[in-house]
C-alpha cells in the first residue's frame, strides 16, 4: 500500500479505534487505581506485543490486532492464585460496589467522550445554514407575500434570528398560521407578514422560502414530449431561458409561464469529462409549465452514499441519477422508494445516469432500521441518501462561545445518539432488523476513511457515534463485556457470598463463545458486501 493509501484508510481507522480503546480502558484503570486495585497490564490491541513497557507495577502494550484492548486486574481470572501479601489489593475481593464501578468506567467515558468532542466543536465552529433566502418558490405563501430571493430573515415574529434551524424550529412550534418576518434587503429592513396555507391534517404548510434552492436540471419525462422532440436529454442544466440567465428551478419555472412563442433554451451538457452548451429551441405550444413541455424535477438523485452499504459496494456515487429499475423508469424518489422497499432483497437491475452517461449495475437491498421522525422503522434500504440536486446555501460557523450551552447542547446530542443506537439494537435482537445489517472492521474502517477524507468535523461525529456504540455494546448483559461482569458481581451482591470458580469460568467461557460469534458475524458480511470486489482481485493475479 501506497503511503498516501495508508494515510487515508488504514490512519483514520487506526485513530479511531485508538481513541476509542484507550479511554474505555482508561475509565477502567483510573477507578481500579482509586480503589487499590493491582492493574498488571494496560493493553491497546490483542495479541503478540509491538510496543511493550513497564512503569511501576503495571506493563504498558501496544498489540499487534487494534480491535480491542484490556486491563488485566490482580485476581480478575477465576481460580487466580493469589500472595497473601496482596490479597487487599484483588480485583475479585473487593467490595461488590467497587467491582461494579470499575465495570461501569469503562462504558461511562465512552459516554463523556462524545460529549466532550461535541461541546469542542461547537466552541470551535459548526458550519451552519444562515437565514439567507435561497430562493423563493412560485405560488408560495413566501412569495405572495413578497419574500424574494437574497433577502435576509433577521427575526421572525420579534425573536431575533440567523440560523435558517432556527427559523424552521419556529415554523414548526407557533400555534398560528401567520408569522411576521423582519427582513433585510439592500442594506434596508422591513417587515413581511406570511400567512401559511392550513392542510388538511390541521398543520400549517412551507411558507416556500428555501436557503439552497433546487438547481435548474431537468429529467425528460418521455421521448414525445416537445423538450425530448427538440433535443433535450434527462440531466441537462438549463442556463438561461430567452435570453434571460437562471439561478435555479423556480427561475425556470417563472418564466416559463411569462414566455410567449417558441422557447430558447441555453442548455449545459456533460458527457464524462467533457461539457458542452449549446441552444434548444422548442417550438409554441401553448401551455409554458414545465411539466407540459416534457420536463420534471430531478428528485431522484443521489446526494449521499453510505461506504459500508448496498449501494457503496454496487458502485452508486453521489450525483448519479436513476434512469430504470428492473427495466422501469424511475420519475420521482417514491417510485424508486417503492422499487427498493418492495424488492424483498431480491437484486435490483439499476440503470443510472453518470456525467451524461448510462451505468448499469445490480444492487442487493437489506433491511435496515429508518428513523421517522422520533420512531424507528424497518424496511428495505440500499444505504443512500437523496432528493434534488441543489445549489449551495449561505453557511457561517455556529460558535457557541460559552463552555456551559456547549456542554449542555453536547449531553442532548448525546442522548439522541444514544436512544437511536439502542432502538437499533432492539430491532437487531427482535428480529426486526436483519443481522446482515452489522458491520465489521471493514464496514467501520471505510465510514471512518470517508468521514476522514471529508473533514476533521465528519471524522469527530463518527468518532462520537462510534464511541456511543461501544459504550451500550459493553453494557450488554454478556459475560466477558463489562454489563456481564456488573450482572455477576450483582447477582453476588444478592447471594451475599462470591459465586463459585467453575459458574464463572462456564459464563466467561459463553460470553466469549458470543461475543467471537457476534464479531465473525460481522465481519463476515463484511467480506459479504466485499466479495465480488475480492474476487476480481484474485482473478487479477491469476
Amino acid at each position: 500500500m501506497s503511503l498516501a493509501g495508508f494515510s487515508d484508510v488504514v490512519l483514520p481507522f487506526i485513530l479511531l479505534l485508538g481513541v476509542l480503546i484507550f479511554i474505555h480502558e482508561l475509565g477502567h484503570f483510573l477507578v481500579a487505581k482509586y480503589f487499590n486495585v493491582k492493574c498488571e497490564r494496560f493493553s491497546l490491541g490483542f495479541g503478540p506485543s509491538l510496543l511493550a513497557r513497564t512503569v511501576g507495577e503495571t506493563e504498558y502494550v501496544i498489540g499487534v490486532l487494534p480491535l480491542g484492548g484490556y486491563v488485566k486486574m490482580l485476581g480478575e481470572i477465576p481460580g487466580e492464585e493469589l500472595a497473601e501479601e496482596e490479597r487487599d489489593r484483588a480485583f475479585n475481593l473487593k467490595p461488590v460496589h467497587q467491582r461494579m464501578a470499575i465495570s461501569v468506567a469503562g462504558p461511562a467515558m465512552n459516554i463523556v467522550l462524545p460529549i466532550v468532542l461535541i461541546a469542542g466543536m461547537l466552541m470551535a465552529g459548526v458550519p451552519t445554514l444562515t437565514s439567507l433566502v435561497g430562493a423563493v418558490a412560485p405560488d408560495s405563501a413566501a412569495e405572495r407575500a413578497g419574500l424574494q430571493g437574497g433577502d435576509r430573515i433577521v427575526a421572525i415574529d420579534g425573536e431575533a434570528i440567523w440560523r435558517w434551524s432556527d427559523l424552521i424550529t419556529h415554523l414548526r412550534e407557533t400555534a398560528s398560521p401567520t408569522v411576521l418576518l423582519e427582513i433585510e434587503r439592500d442594506s434596508q429592513r422591513t417587515n413581511v407578514s406570511v400567512t401559511r396555507e392550513t392542510l388538511d391534517d390541521g398543520r400549517f404548510g412551507p411558507i416556500g422560502a428555501e436557503p439552497s434552492p433546487p438547481s435548474a436540471v431537468f429529467a425528460v419525462s418521455g421521448p414525445q414530449s416537445a423538450a425530448a422532440r427538440a433535443g433535450m436529454l434527462t440531466g441537462d442544466v438549463i442556463r438561461s431561458v430567452d435570453g434571460t440567465a437562471v439561478a435555479n428551478r423556480y427561475d425556470v419555472e417563472r418564466l416559463f409561464q411569462t414566455a410567449s412563442g417558441e422557447l430558447e433554451l441555453e442548455v449545459e451538457r456533460t458527457r464524462g469529462d467533457a461539457r458542452e452548451t449549446l441552444i434548444v429551441t422548442i417550438p409554441d405550444a401553448g401551455s409554458r409549465t414545465s411539466e407540459s413541455l416534457g420536463l420534471q424535477p430531478v428528485d431522484f438523485a443521489v446526494n449521499f452514499v453510505d461506504p459500508a452499504s448496498p449501494a457503496s459496494e454496487a458502485g452508486i456515487e453521489p450525483g448519479d441519477i436513476f434512469l430504470r429499475a428492473n427495466s422501469k423508469p424511475i420519475q420521482s424518489w417514491n417510485q424508486l422508494v417503492v422499487a427498493i422497499r418492495g424488492s424483498e432483497g431480491d437484486p435490483i437491475e439499476m440503470t443510472l445516469l453518470r456525467a451524461g452517461l448510462e451505468v448499469d449495475l445490480k444492487v442487493s437491498p437489506i433491511r435496515r432500521a429508518v428513523q421517522v421522525g422520533e420512531e424507528m422503522e424497518t424496511h428495505f434500504a440500499i444505504g443512500i441518501g437523496g432528493g434534488t440536486p441543489r445549489n449551495g446555501g449561505e453557511m457561517l460557523d455556529d460558535v457557541v462561545s460559552n463552555p456551559f450551552v456547549a456542554l449542555w447542547r453536547a449531553v442532548q446530542r448525546t442522548v439522541e445518539i444514544f436512544n437511536m443506537i439502542l432502538g437499533g439494537v432492539f430491532q437487531l435482537f427482535t428480529g426486526k432488523v436483519g443481522l446482515n445489517n452489522l458491520a465489521g472492521p471493514i464496514g467501520i474502517g471505510e465510514i471512518a476513511a470517508d468521514s476522514f477524507q471529508t473533514s476533521w468535523l465528519q471524522f469527530l461525529s463518527f468518532m462520537a457515534v462510534i464511541s456511543v456504540n461501544l459504550a451500550i455494546l459493553n453494557l450488554l448483559p454478556i459475560p466477558i463485556l463489562d454489563g456481564g461482569q456488573i450482572l455477576l458481581a450483582a447477582a453476588e451482591g444478592i447471594k451475599g457470598s462470591p459465586l463459585p470458580n467453575r459458574a464463572r469460568e462456564i459464563a466467561q467461557t459463553v460470553g466469549l463463545s458470543l461475543i467471537l460469534a457476534l464479531m465473525g458475524l460481522a465481519f463476515w458480511n463484511d467480506l459479504a458486501r466485499k466479495w465480488a470486489g475480492i474476487v476480481d482481485f484474485l482473478k487479477g493475479l491469476v
